[in-house]
């Protein structure tokens, strides 16, 4: 699964968990969200840092 798969399910699951209105449930979710965001910064920051288990090609667009 590619960074951008786990990105679009954790907004779904977010969006499910809202709608179901358990909010604990959203809140871990946008804990795990805002990681996997953070971990993309690092690699727009050090896109040639080929050595990470999230690489990205830095012509890839997210």
């Amino acid at each position: 699964m590619s960074i951008k798969d786990s990105i679009a399910s954790l907004e779904q699951q977010i969006f499910v968990a809202c709608s179901e209105g358990d909010f604990d449930r959203v809140y871990a979710l946008e804990s795990r969200l805002d990681r996997l965001r953070g971990h993309v910064e690092h690699l727009r920051d050090h896109p040639f840092d080929g050595e990470s288990e999230y690489y990205i090609e830095p012509d890839e667009e997210l």
